[in-house]
């Protein structure tokens, strides 16, 4: 009878064992459907990101960079936890959302997605449609 239950409890452990790794998350995506918060490594992935800009010429483009995402008790300046941020009406709007960034936060872009990196030979910079961040 022991080794039933042995065999028992491993076939419960290892059914739960697979269960739970159907029920993981997705990997981060690359495409960002529009205003939003979005975290890092858990809803997006870093990277390049593209968007066509504000659909309405009368508005900005604006989004966040940030290192913390505000919860009740934090800090009420609404700036204290971004690393960069852009309000423009420049088109297209690129921003680089690195590893370290905890989340995205975008108003009136519209949808964005990830762009290949410059080459890495050095012909990228200023001028270029990368700019000078990367």
């Amino acid at each position: 009878m022991r080794g039933r239950t042995l065999v028992t409890a491993g076939t419960v452990a290892a059914t739960v064992t697979v269960l739970g790794t159907a029920l993981a998350g997705a990997d981060p995506g690359t495409a960002i459907p529009g205003d939003g918060l979005y975290r890092v490594g858990t809803d997006i992935a870093p990277g390049i990101y593209q968007s066509a800009g504000s659909p309405d010429p009368a508005s900005g483009c604006f989004w966040q960079r940030l290192w913390h995402v505000a919860e009740p008790g934090d800090a009420t300046d609404p700036n204290h936890y971004v690393v960069a941020a852009d309000w423009t009406h420049v088109t297209p709007v690129r921003v680089l959302i690195r590893p370290t960034d905890v989340a995205f936060r975008t108003t009136n872009c519209g949808a964005w997605v990830a762009v290949p990196p410059p080459p890495a030979s050095g012909s990228s910079g200023p001028g270029t449609p990368y700019g000078t961040e990367y």
